[in-house]
């Protein structure tokens, strides 16, 4: 009797674990609006300390190689202080590249963009020229309107004044919003301070995450989580380290290429390609775009060939020497899967931190994910298979 009433019991709490759910998932569902909106206004509360841990998660790749050679020191007071030692020389190195930067190519940019808004006039009476001509000798199946297309994307100002939109003071006044004034500065220096914090107290925090999963999970639970955590890291330090010397190697490959072409706008031009290429897949296509109409407009149609096939061949060296060789086969995902992980990722970093800086963080973090979750997945069929063949 005892035994069939634990039987009813077990299946009313079955029952009703099941309702729950049902009817969480429908709230959920309902109001799935207003719970983006919570989370993103608790990523917008906690994005400086989410910015500190990005930036102490970064650095501690470097920190950790000096770590390993002061050990190889041998030296006493190396060993012993190698911790605080490394974060010291990491940052110090880190506050001396900011300062590089705005020192010598953070001036250089800006007089670049000055000159080319200075320009963009001229440069659109050209364009205005060329696609009169197309329209006229019917060059495409279909006629460009280039007023449609501007209240498409800017707005009816933009068609009355679609200088305006290129203007030196509309410029700056875009880049003194996209700067957040001192509110950025703010929550800047707040990610800095946190980030040391952070660096220091990683391996503490680890502890005591694995201290909480042997009390609330069990042994085999928290192995298997512990490994895939591994995992996790290891395939974000390699990516990120990957994805940093990539876009380096762009960016002075890009200047270069461009110098030689003669460019004067070089410097900025490379920049763009080798920031771009921070976002898989899409961003060296924009940034290759953007550098060609560049060059196509204030250099004539003769140098803007020559720099569509130079640069798409380094687009293309890039994507299967250079990479490969840095990511191994570690990271190695079909297209197919890196378009589709690109595009939730950044579908989901969008409604999740903001339109743009969101979206972008989210394209980054894709790839890495979508590896593991792959990694999950082979291990869970694997498991099955072995489990099949033994009851077969």
């Amino acid at each position: 009797m005892n035994r069939m009433h634990n039987s009813q019991f077990r299946m009313m709490m079955t029952y009703f674990t099941l309702a729950v759910a049902v009817i969480t998932f429908f709230w959920i569902v309902t109001n799935l609006s207003t719970i983006t909106g919570w989370i993103g206004w608790m990523f917008s509360v906690l994005s400086p300390f989410i910015g500190g841990f990005i930036l102490a998660y970064i650095l501690s790749i470097p920190a950790g190689g000096m770590q390993n050679l002061l050990l190889k020191t041998e030296v006493a007071f190396a060993v012993k202080f190698k911790k605080p030692i490394s974060v010291i020389i990491v940052y110090l190195l880190f506050l001396l590249s900011i300062y590089g930067s705005m020192s010598f190519l953070v001036p250089r940019i800006i007089d670049a963009i000055a000159d080319l808004v200075a320009s963009f006039p001229e440069l659109y009476q050209q364009f205005m020229v060329f696609l009169e001509d197309i329209n006229q000798n019917e060059q495409l199946p279909f006629y460009v309107d280039l007023e449609e297309i501007i209240t498409g994307l800017l707005g009816e100002d933009a068609v009355n004044n679609p200088l305006g939109f290129f203007s030196y003071e509309t410029l700056l006044s875009y880049i003194g919003t996209i700067a957040g004034g001192a509110n950025a500065l703010f929550r800047g220096f707040l990610s800095f301070i946190s980030s040391i914090y952070f660096l220091f107290e990683m391996e503490r925090l680890g502890s005591f995450i694995k201290r909480m999963m042997s009390v609330f999970m069990s042994q085999k639970a928290g192995f298997v989580l512990l490994e895939y955590g591994h995992k996790i890291n290891q395939y974000f330090k390699k990516y990120i380290f990957c994805l940093i010397i990539d876009c380096i190697v762009m960016w002075i490959v890009g200047t270069i290429i461009l110098t030689i072409i003669g460019s004067p706008y070089a410097i900025f031009l490379g920049l763009l390609l080798g920031v771009m290429n921070l976002i898989p897949y899409f961003g060296s296509i924009i940034a290759t775009v953007i550098a060609v109409i560049v060059v196509w407009f204030t250099q004539g149609a003769a140098m803007g060939a020559i720099s569509t096939v130079i640069l798409l061949i380094s687009q293309q060296l890039d994507a299967n020497v250079v990479q490969p060789r840095l990511y191994g086969t570690s990271l190695k995902l079909s297209p197919l899967l890196v378009i589709i992980s690109v595009s939730v990722g950044g579908a989901i970093g969008g409604a999740m931190g903001g339109a743009v800086m969101g979206t972008v963080m989210g394209m980054i973090v894709a790839i890495p994910c979508a590896k593991v979750l792959m990694n999950i997945l082979d291990d869970v069929v694997e498991h099955r298979e072995r489990k099949n063949a033994l009851h077969g």
